[in-house]
């Protein structure tokens, strides 16, 4: 089995249960819906520019997923970018206990798991921070700020462009291709020190 083949069918693993609902190929992670039509997700390489951005930022050597959860998206992009260290991070025991296990089954070993809050973790290593539903973007800097260099990128998940100013640092809205599939407003907010 190629490479592309192995991390289709761990991808195929994580879904579990869902599985049914994508169809998921070498280069294109297709949603089916409810009529049995399929809809491309992502497709590389005629990426739409957003979709690009996110791929260039992703293509770091070192993320860190705060409040990760169960595990998205860094799960993923351990996944998908077997180079990349990529540290999951929650201060749930229980979430980090699951994701023990995911990480055992799907052999991942680009992937940490730390059992934390972001306060109490020092990010000034890190290339790119990720996250989803975590706090609003001004509670994660206040978060962070002590220890964050200058040439860490974070994106956060969002519901919506949202006019953000935090002192200090850029940001730009990049919106998502899966608002097309979710029929709802979601996209990233991308921030960077303004010397970045």
């Amino acid at each position: 089995m190629n490479n592309n083949n192995s991390v289709i069918k761990r991808i195929g693993l994580l879904m579990g249960a869902t599985s049914n609902k994508f169809i998921i190929t070498n280069s294109i992670i297709q949603h089916k819906d409810k009529n049995s039509a399929t809809r491309s997700v992502a497709n590389r390489p005629g990426l739409p520019n957003n979709l690009q951005i996110i791929t260039i930022e992703i293509k770091t050597k070192k993320i860190l997923d705060i409040g990760t959860g169960a595990g998205l998206p860094g799960i993923v992009i351990a996944l998908t970018n077997p180079e990349t260290k990529v540290t999951l991070l929650d201060s749930n025991r229980k979430k980090i206990a699951f994701l023990t296990h995911v990480k055992a089954k799907l052999n991942l070993k680009n992937a940490e798991l730390r059992h934390t809050r972001i306060e109490d973790y020092d990010v000034s290593e890190e290339q790119l921070i990720v996250c989803r539903a975590l706090s609003s973007p001004n509670e994660l800097i206040k978060k962070i700020k002590k220890n964050i260099n200058e040439q860490t990128v974070i994106l956060m998940m969002v519901s919506e462009d949202q006019d953000i100013f935090i002192e200090g640092y850029k940001t730009q809205y990049i919106n998502s291709v899966a608002e097309k599939i979710l029929k709802k407003k979601r996209g990233f907010l991308r921030i960077s020190d303004l010397k970045n």
